[in-house]
């Protein structure tokens, strides 16, 4: 064959080929049945950090000083209390910085800035209403005080007992402050600090209540109350005579300089236990407590995390699944089970239907179909009738439902890792602890990657990611405003709806078409002096989404819009558990 001839076949086979292609892009038979269905939204607009002076965060400073007999021989010259005179002196008089200082010597724990006659537990005041003549008189107190009592262990060293104290006085004035107006509701929650300054020696063993029990660990707990609870310590050895590093292995001397290493051991590992910071200061060093860090009233918030969500559709947006009610089972799997696919907790237990039907299959004796006796009983247990149907921080789950999972109720990020806990709970993911940097399903995503994108970190499925997956894009739009607000330009692509059923009455009555979808942006915020504080959670919520119905979807350009103003702390407007009409 000719070379020509060779050219002409090739240009032949190509135009074939061409040809081919071309019919097989411009002719599917499936379109002769079936009209491709476009179920994508954006979410596009803007959002802002939370301003300087939006949030004002209470301080509470707890100073307990060891006042027992052991510390006139290793701080004879009172360089503790000399210490904390100057660390008040330079508290900032802010009317939002609160201090409580007590006393402790054998089995009696003083308040000196107890109000007369109040409880011990009324334990704060205000740093700003500090005159010049109180600074004196407690000045005084620190530098003077004996301990009244008469008791044979007067001049004994306890840290149970006062740690107790402690717990009592901040614990009360948590559960003081969450009676106010708003004060469960707040903001921000105040951060305590507790600064505990010894030798370090209780007279008796007191290591297992101090170290391995709840001494100091139940204190650090009311974190979860909070914004913050923090133990510091402080060990203080100045004594006017230097120490023998002779150990006396013969009669009763001992070892001193173990000793006081173990003191100083013990303070530490309390500080490491309460989650706060330890100074060692001995051998005649300056005593400063100026460099502990309390907080800061006012503060500047930095963007953690920005993540959307559909909890209309499962994670990795099957094409046909849709979860109607947004309890974590599909609908295909609640007509399995026979639950009500529009109702989150189909027998009305306080448990939703997917945590019931998670841990029954895990062998917890859970029931989601229960049915009530007139008496109120018949339906699984330990939810109580008040708590049924609520979800206090609008986190996408049942308040019994996160007791019972380990989240907190009042928290909408409980493990201050910056995604919500219902989006954490729809993904197989722990929101009790951090786990977002992990990759149980070895896919080469971190589960915090995955649940921004809407597919399953506990599945491999990366192959449909290009279709599957969100796509976020968001810049700072100019500098920080006055108000000290950062704010940001925002858009997510490929937020896909799910088919969705329609809801209806008793009476049969329909109440909400089908194909509405449930979507949320949240952004969470921390702190930037404190990174690990509590994330403070901004959420917009809308449910008048809708799939397409009749080849048409809502909105029609496929745009949802939201402005800085959309974004709600804690309850933005949210289908109830019922799903009322849009």
């Amino acid at each position: 064959m000719s070379v020509a001839a060779r050219i002409l076949a090739g240009l032949v086979v190509a135009v074939a080929v061409t040809v081919a292609c071309t019919d097989s892009y411009l002719y599917d038979p499936r379109r002769d049945v079936e009209v491709p269905v476009d179920r994508s939204v954006s979410i596009q607009g803007r959002f802002c950090s939370t301003g300087s002076n939006e949030v004002v965060r209470p301080i509470k400073l707890v100073v307990a000083m060891d006042a027992s007999q052991s510390m006139r021989v290793s701080d004879p010259d009172g360089t503790r209390a000399t210490a904390l005179v100057e660390l008040i002196e330079n508290l900032p008089r802010d009317p939002e910085v609160h201090l409580a200082v007590v006393l402790f010597a054998g089995s009696t724990t003083a308040f000196l800035t107890q109000t007369p006659g109040s409880p011990p537990q009324d334990g704060f005041v205000q740093v700003a209403s500090f005159d010049d003549a109180r600074m004196r008189q407690l000045t005084e107190q620190l530098l003077t005080f004996r301990n009244p009592d008469n008791s044979p262990n007067r001049d004994s060293t306890d840290f149970v007992k006062p740690l107790s104290d402690i717990y009592s006085l901040i614990n009360t004035d948590i559960a003081r402050s969450r009676l106010e107006p708003g004060g469960a509701q707040a903001l921000a929650q105040a951060r305590y600090s507790v600064l505990f300054l010894s030798d370090g020696r209780p007279t008796t063993d007191q290591d297992d209540e101090l170290l391995q029990g709840d001494a100091v660990v139940r204190i650090r707990q009311l974190r979860d109350l909070v914004e913050d609870v923090r133990v510091n310590t402080v060990h203080v050895f100045n004594p006017t005579q230097p120490v023998s590093s002779v150990c006396d292995l013969s009669g009763d001397g001992g070892c001193p300089l173990l000793i006081i290493n173990q003191n100083s051991d013990r303070l530490e590992k309390m500080a490491a236990l309460g989650g706060g910071n330890f100074r060692d200061f001995r051998n005649n060093e300056p005593i400063n407590f100026l460099d502990f860090s309390f907080g800061q009233v006012r503060r500047t918030f930095i963007v953690k995390e920005v993540i959307a969500t559909n909890f209309s559709a499962p994670p990795g947006n099957p094409f046909d699944e849709a979860d109607t009610d947004g309890d974590g089972l599909s609908d295909a799997r609640e007509r399995e089970e026979g639950t009500d696919p529009n109702r989150v907790d189909t027998d009305g237990d306080g448990f939703s239907d997917g945590v019931e039907v998670y841990f029954r299959d895990r062998g917890v004796d859970f029931d989601p179909t229960q049915v009530a006796d007139p008496d109120g009983g018949g339906l699984d247990k330990g939810c109580p009738p008040l708590l049924r149907a609520s979800d206090s921080d609008c986190d996408g789950l049942l308040d019994c439902d996160e007791q019972f999972i380990g989240t907190n109720a009042t928290l909408a990020d409980s493990d201050r890792d910056g995604v919500p806990d219902g989006i954490e709970w729809r993904g197989g993911t722990q929101g009790a602890s951090d786990d977002l940097d992990e990759d149980p399903d070895n896919d080469g995503l971190s589960s915090r990657a995955e649940l921004r994108l809407h597919t399953r970190p506990l599945v491999v499925d990366t192959a449909n990611l290009a279709a599957e997956g969100y796509r976020y894009s968001f810049e700072a739009d100019g500098p920080p405003d006055e108000l000290g607000r950062q704010c940001y330009t925002l858009r997510v692509d490929n937020v896909l709806l799910a088919p969705t059923i329609a809801s209806g009455d008793d009476a049969g009555v329909v109440v909400r078409g089908a194909g509405y979808n449930d979507i949320a942006l949240s952004v969470a915020m921390v702190p930037a002096d404190d990174p690990t504080a509590r994330t403070q959670v901004r959420t917009f919520r809308v449910n008048h989404v809708r799939y397409p119905v009749g080849g048409i979807k809502s909105p029609a350009d496929g745009i949802i819009r939201v402005n800085p103003e959309d974004f709600a702390d804690g309850c933005p407007g949210r289908p109830d558990v019922t799903l009322p009409t849009p």
